[in-house]
């Protein structure tokens, strides 16, 4: 009697619950299913998977199989795993499609005890929402990566659950450290519960948030911020967290308090002054420049500042003046200026520029006055000591100010600086042969064609005869360097017409960084022409880095790329393939050709030297051209004298794609297979071509178009060092990825429990739900092997195996097993 009553009532509640819940027993009969399993077996009538009592589940799920339903066919093999007792459980997720959008169950399957024998119970859960949400986090997340605002999602506890980068940056605080915890333990610096509560109550009425916080940074600084909060929710509008974007105001902050001090400053001075932002544009002026131009205020803010200079002479004036402030950031002089009356008349100014943190630019202050003999005559005297009357270039005196206010900006930026130091060749035989005035035109010529060749922001200077130099501030990248050089001695190479004569000079240039070579101005000035001097000694039209070891480095890179050019010609390169090992037979079914120097003098030279030169040269794409006929021309003699089916791998950089875009279009190596007699039997499967995720993630049309001829051609495709970038799923999808290869620095401390073996699993997994073959690299030894195998890892290359061979070598390996078997 209690028996049959405790039988009920679990039926009873079996029945209520919301999961589809079935029970088979051992020969794979369906014994029990409860009232949702029944309810969603009539509305899918004609799925062989939703099926109820006295049916057998497995000859159902074989049946499906046949008619060619992946998914029966591996849920009928699981149930089969368990009721043999191969394992416990197993977790499997399917799509369903329904009226009006997919569905998507997760199917749970459990082993059982069912009257002292075996059985087994499916339960299936409803996960529609939580793809759905998954879905919405990817496209957010790809979304929001690249905003230049922090973005913060939270559950409604505060759980942090998205961090992007820009917040990372701002906080101080990685992803990975912030994500799980509370955001009130990471970034408010003051809390307060009675608004938190009042942002709360908004975000419930579903209202979005908006105000300053003051926060804090991982290092304990504080800063205000900018924060709008919104709800996020679910499909029954039901709040389940928020996202919360945070703008940095600091700088608004300083400025707004910096503008209030100085209007009580120009509201009372007797100076005419007029506060612009750095695109020129007015953003304050004083009562006393209200009365010297005529404007009313409203009528000037947001206006441009050159609403206010006078005609031709008055821009002629202006232009000089402002070409000096861009040089150092403050200049003065006599400029025209007009009135709103239309009046033309000259003004005195004197212009301040006000930076910001980081050196860039962030107000003008021009302060105007009446003009007076004694001021024109300050300002000739001025230019006469710090402008070379020939040329028009900052003199001695002028260089060293700048070069000084340089120096401060770079300091400030942690951004290096280079000075130049260019002497002319040859230039003492014009004036003896020609004379100085064609000396004269022949520098100011000189001087304009250097001056061509730099930014606006930077300085070329004349110091005399003719030794000019040049200042580069602020250089985030160190190789611009060789490239303003370079173009100097360009410009410097042309022919100089000089009335009837053409003249033909060269420079000798000498570099010096800041901070990696000195951090004063005399030490830097003297490195620079000591440097200038050993590219004299050099043969003269190049230029010399003032550090031996930079100096030997660009030597040396010169040379191997010098060297490199000859080394296909003259047979110094070689293609070596190392193997790729079937892990579940041994057998050795595809290999990697890998590119080898052997230089002459030097031995072997490291891929990891050359190869970068080839690709910054170009030269990979004719190395990379034959590396490929190489390749594919033994893997045709393997197929045909081993294996029909044997593949070679082959490496190709992102430099060969990008050369390639630039001519017509078309794939590398497509000829060289359509030529081929044997091109109709193979159809390109014997070779693949491997790519980094960097590659998918940078892909323009013109590669992606290129992708998918080597696709069109037979030529499978392999993502190399997976798991070390930023590649998207949906790209392995989007280029037909065949094989993924699993990381070396996933395989070489993998052991059993690890967190590498736990990525190589879920790697392996991923590619096989996604139909792709899973290759590791670096495998060393047998318990790494055995570890990938139980992975279900479909190939493993490595030491373990071989390392890489000569195509004889490596032939003879390939008949050794093949004799084995």
């Amino acid at each position: 009697m209690l028996a049959a009553l405790s039988h009920s009532l679990s039926a009873i509640t079996i029945d209520a619950l919301l999961e589809h819940i079935v029970v088979i027993d051992q020969r794979g009969m369906i014994v029990s299913a409860n009232k949702a399993w029944r309810d969603f077996a009539l509305a899918n009538d004609g799925d062989p998977l939703r099926v109820c009592e006295g049916i057998n589940y497995l000859d159902v799920c074989d049946r499906a199989a046949l008619c060619g339903c992946s998914d029966a066919a591996q849920v009928a093999s699981l149930v089969r795993d368990i009721l043999a007792g191969r394992c416990r459980s197993a977790t499997f997720d399917y799509p369903c499609d329904a009226p009006h959008e997919p569905r998507w169950f997760s199917l749970k399957i459990s082993a059982l005890d069912h009257e002292g024998a075996p059985a087994v119970v499916l339960v299936h859960d409803n996960i529609t929402t939580l793809k759905r949400c998954e879905r919405q986090i990817q496209f957010q997340a790809s979304l929001l990566a690249s905003v230049e605002q922090a973005v913060i999602a939270t559950d409604v506890a505060g759980t942090i659950l998205y961090w992007n980068p820009f917040a990372e940056k701002l906080y101080g605080w990685a992803a990975a450290e912030a994500m799980g915890r509370n955001i009130v333990d990471l970034v408010p610096a003051e809390t307060s519960a009675e608004r938190a509560a009042q942002i709360m109550a908004r975000l419930q009425a579903g209202c979005s948030w908006s105000g300053e916080f003051l926060v804090r940074n991982r290092d304990g600084t504080t800063f205000p911020m900018h924060v709008t909060d919104s709800p996020i929710r679910d499909d029954q509008g039901r709040l389940i967290g928020v996202i919360g974007i945070s703008t940095d105001i600091s700088e608004w902050k300083k400025a707004e308090r910096a503008l209030n001090l100085s209007a009580m400053v120009y509201e009372a001075i007797g100076e005419a002054i007029m506060i612009t932002a750095p695109d020129e544009r007015i953003v304050a002026v004083n009562p006393a420049f209200i009365r010297l131009s005529g404007y009313a205020e409203p009528e000037l803010i947001g206006q441009p500042a050159r609403m206010l200079l006078a005609g031709v002479l008055g821009r002629e004036h202006n232009g000089e003046l402002l070409q000096r402030l861009e040089k150092s950031g403050h200049a003065q002089g006599r400029v025209w200026t007009r009135h709103k009356n239309g009046d033309e008349c000259a003004e005195w100014l004197r212009i301040d520029t006000i930076y910001d943190e980081r050196g860039q630019v962030k107000f003008r202050v021009n302060m105007f006055s009446g003009i007076t003999d004694q001021k024109l005559a300050e300002d000739t005297i001025w230019r006469q000591a710090n402008f070379d009357f020939l040329t028009g270039l900052p003199n001695r005196s002028m260089f060293h100010d700048r070069l000084t206010h340089e120096l401060r900006k770079s300091h400030r930026s942690n951004l290096p600086l280079a000075l130049m130091f260019i002497d002319i060749d040859h230039f003492k035989e014009v004036n003896d042969t020609l004379g100085h005035d064609t000396g004269d035109k022949l520098l100011r010529e000189v001087a304009a064609r250097l001056s061509s060749c730099i930014r606006q922001a930077d300085t070329v200077a004349r110091l005399g005869g003719d030794e000019f130099t040049v200042i580069l501030g602020e250089l985030d990248d160190l190789d611009s360097v060789e490239r303003v050089a370079h173009a100097m001695l360009a410009a410097l190479a042309k022919p100089f017409v000089i009335g009837v004569e053409t003249l033909y000079l060269s420079g000798s240039i000498g570099i010096t960084l800041f901070p990696h070579d000195a951090s004063d101005v005399d030490t830097l000035l003297k490195n620079a022409d000591q440097a200038m001097y050993a590219a004299k000694n050099h043969g003269r039209n190049q230029f010399s880095y003032f550090m031996p070891a930079m100096q030997r480095a660009a030597q040396n890179k010169m040379r191997t790329l010098n060297d490199l050019r000859a080394a296909l010609a003259q047979g110094q390169l070689r293609v070596l393939y190392q193997p790729i090992v079937d892990l579940s037979s041994g057998r050795i079914r595809k290999a990697e050709a890998l590119l080898r120097w052997e230089h002459p003098l030097r031995g072997a030279v490291s891929p990891a030297e050359f190869i970068p030169l080839a690709e910054e040269s170009g030269l990979i794409v004719g190395i990379g051209e034959w590396v490929f006929q190489q390749a594919f021309h033994q893997a045709m003699r393997w197929r045909g004298n081993i294996d029909p089916e044997f593949q070679i791998s082959v490496n190709m950089s992102p430099a060969q794609f990008r050369r390639q875009s630039c001519g017509n279009g078309q794939p590398l190596h497509a000829p060289h297979l359509r030529s081929h007699p044997v091109l109709g039997r193979y159809a390109g499967t014997e070779i693949v071509v491997e790519i980094t995720e960097g590659m998918l993630m940078e892909s323009t049309h013109s590669i992606h178009e290129q992708l998918l001829s080597f696709r069109e051609s037979g030529i499978q495709m392999s993502l190399d060092d997976f798991g070390t970038g930023y590649s998207s799923l949906s790209y392995l999808k989007k280029f037909h990825i065949d094989y993924l290869k699993i990381d070396q620095s996933f395989v070489l401390k993998m052991v059993a429990g690890s967190d590498d073996l736990a990525l190589c699993e879920a790697i392996v997994v991923m590619g096989h739900k996604l139909g792709i073959k899973v290759i590791a690299e670096g495998v060393e030894t047998q318990e790494q092997r055995d570890l990938l195998t139980g992975a279900g890892c479909d190939f493993g290359q490595g030491y373990l195996f071989s390392r890489p061979l000569t195509a004889a070598q490596f032939d003879r390996l390939l008949r050794c097993h093949d004799t084995r078997r």
